[in-house]
């Protein structure tokens, strides 16, 4: 049975082209004879000279970056090495990708490993020293056996690699530093060996040509769980909701530019949630933004853990597209009202106290870009709840390049709103100060009193360069993030506070981007810019280290510990946050990541 036709994309003064999508052949034909079946000729796309050029720059020896090319080649190898040690596989092709002089230079799994945390589920161990015991080539089924140790004989062990590093040093050799973690999912619990690798490299005639030499463990450590920490519950809570499997099974790719653009589009998703009581029932409800085209859904929580979907009923169904939602009460009478972003605007409805909402006051913003995030505090210390809300690029996700791309200050203004009482809110930014440094890409804030006076402070996160640390003196604000220690000048994502370190204050978890490319490249300054522009060299590496955590020091300052605290490396993170997960007092961290994934299976 043939499939339908698709039509190929194609770009300015191209011909479209139609093609089959699947592999069931066409029709033969006779020569010169046209398929019935085929609605326009095929032609040859003719790509501008500017989209030829993007394709070349795919291979990085386009450029110059023999590192980069170092790396791809790299990567065969280590996945047969891997798959030699895990699943005693493709140990044929390890001729050709071992040197005959391989070893390692320590175990790759330590013998002695000590204990160093246990809450009677989840226990790690790490070893108290790596000592130098070398193995060689005619000892490698010896090290296989090594590293799958802790994981018995089971096939489904899952290794996960990237390469942060790539030092050449000769024409010949090359040094690269690497992250390594293994997994296995039982029906028991989840078992993680995480282990950093430096290897060398010998280079044959070509780039392509490369043997392993060595192998030196530089860490490690093994987390076991004695039984699965969350269970998949989605589709038991969600799923009886006719329209679960048409929205919410379905990328955002699904509908973009497939509803009408007067009610919003949203290029890269960027939707998100609330949770509050809002029929007075103890329960917690949740209530969903949705892109342009497709309405907002309010879900009821029930007794027995279902969600039962009340948009229409509440009043809260909007079309237009959203980024974010509270659920809060903005007028003190005890129930959640709800404040919703519509592109440059916020919708406050106000809930009659039994999940009803109507009286709808819309706060009306400048500009058309949209509020990606709002949050609310009460700075002023009047009773009710402000509200501070975020924008990202100026003139649309599309809008702009951010210039200085480390430092970017050609971001949307982002506005703060506060509350006059039932129904009236100013839009008071410059009284109180909040239009200094007010044009970053921002994706977040949080209300916090982070110097312990007894008002609450502003933290905002931007993307593409240094955040701002708001100081609240009397209700009126101060950016103070350089002096105090907070500008963490990177891809800020996400917020959370905890008092991370029991100490008494308020500490600071900060959500960026794990750049293993950009951890390779930056560090090359002779090449990286083309060498020019060193003075910022770091500020770009600063930018793919990835997750950031300051501990405060008692007086509103703070100390970045993060790489002591060994957070960084979360993958392009979105919005981790601190909670305590297994109750023993300590705040632990969930970081999310990732984004679009292509076919590549070594994609993000």
């Amino acid at each position: 049975m043939r499939s339908c036709l698709i039509f190929a994309a194609f770009l300015a003064g191209a011909h479209p082209v139609f093609a089959w999508s699947d592999s069931t052949p066409a029709p033969p034909q006779q020569d010169g004879a046209k398929d019935p079946d085929q609605l326009l000729e095929s032609a040859e796309i003719d790509y501008p000279e500017w989209v030829t050029d993007n394709f070349e720059r795919r291979n990085a020896a386009t450029d110059g970056w023999r590192s980069e090319v170092l790396h791809g080649n790299a990567k065969k190898p280590v996945k047969a090495l891997l798959a030699y040690f895990l699943k005693n596989e493709h140990e044929d092709e390890l001729d050709h990708y071992l040197s005959a002089n391989f070893h390692t230079l320590t175990p790759l799994r330590p013998a002695k490993l000590e204990q160093v945390f246990s809450d009677g589920v989840t226990n790690a161990w790490r070893p108290t020293n790596i000592p130098q015991e070398q193995m060689s080539l005619g000892q490698l089924s010896t090290l296989a056996k090594s590293v799958r140790a802790p994981f018995g004989d089971d096939p489904h062990v899952h290794p996960f690699f990237k390469f942060v590093r790539i030092k050449i040093e000769g024409p010949k050799r090359f040094r690269g530093d690497m992250l390594l973690h293994l997994s296995l999912k039982t029906a028991s619990g989840v078992l993680q060996a995480n282990s950093e690798w430096t290897t060398y490299w010998q280079i044959g005639e070509t780039d392509e040509d490369l043997l392993l030499e060595s192998i030196e463990l530089t860490s490690y450590e093994e987390i076991r769980t004695r039984k699965a920490l969350f269970g998949e519950i989605t589709s038991h809570v969600f799923g009886h909701n006719a329209f679960w499997q048409n929205e919410f099974l379905r990328g955002v790719d699904d509908y973009h530019k497939k509803t009408d653009r007067l009610i919003g589009q949203s290029f890269i998703g960027s939707q998100g949630f609330a949770i509050g009581d809002v029929n007075g029932d103890g329960l917690d409800d949740l209530y969903i933004t949705q892109q342009g085209g497709l309405p907002n859904r309010l879900f009821l929580h029930s007794l027995d853990g279902t969600a039962t979907d009340a948009s229409k009923r509440s009043n809260l169904d909007f079309l237009e597209n959203t980024r974010s939602a509270l659920l809060i009460d903005l007028d003190n009478d005890g129930d959640q009202d709800l404040a919703a972003t519509i592109g440059a605007n916020i919708m406050i409805a106000y809930n009659s106290g039994k999940g009803i909402f109507g009286d709808f006051t819309p706060l009306r913003g400048t500009g058309w870009e949209d509020i990606y995030s709002i949050s609310a505090g009460d700075p002023d210390n009047d009773g009710d709840l402000d509200l501070y809300a975020t924008r990202y690029v100026g003139n649309g996700i599309m809008g702009g390049v951010p210039t200085p791309y480390h430092d970017a200050n050609n971001g949307a203004s982002n506005f703060y709103w506060r509350n006059d009482g039932y129904g009236k809110f100013t839009n008071a930014t410059a009284e109180v100060g909040l239009d200094q440094n007010n044009s970053k890409f921002s994706l977040v804030s949080i209300w916090e009193d982070f110097d312990d006076d007894g008002d609450v402070d502003l933290y905002v996160a931007n993307d593409f360069g240094t955040n701002n640390l708001y100081r609240n003196e009397g209700g009126k604000f101060t950016d103070v993030a350089y002096e105090v220690g907070a500008e963490d000048m990177a891809a800020g994502m996400g917020l959370s506070t905890a008092d991370f370190d029991l100490d008494g204050d308020m500490d600071l978890l900060i959500t960026n981007m794990f750049s293993s490319a950009g951890q390779r490249i930056v560090p090359q300054t002779d090449q990286f810019m083309e060498g020019q522009n060193k003075d910022v060299h770091q500020h770009y590496g600063r930018h793919a280290r990835g997750n950031s955590l300051l501990s405060n020091n008692g007086d509103g300052t703070f100390s970045d510990v993060t790489m002591a605290a060994g957070i960084s490396v979360g993958g392009w993170s979105w919005g981790s946050k601190f909670v305590d997960f297994n109750n023993d007092g300590y705040a632990d961290i969930y970081a999310p990541n990732g984004f679009l994934t292509g076919p590549d299976p070594d994609d993000l």
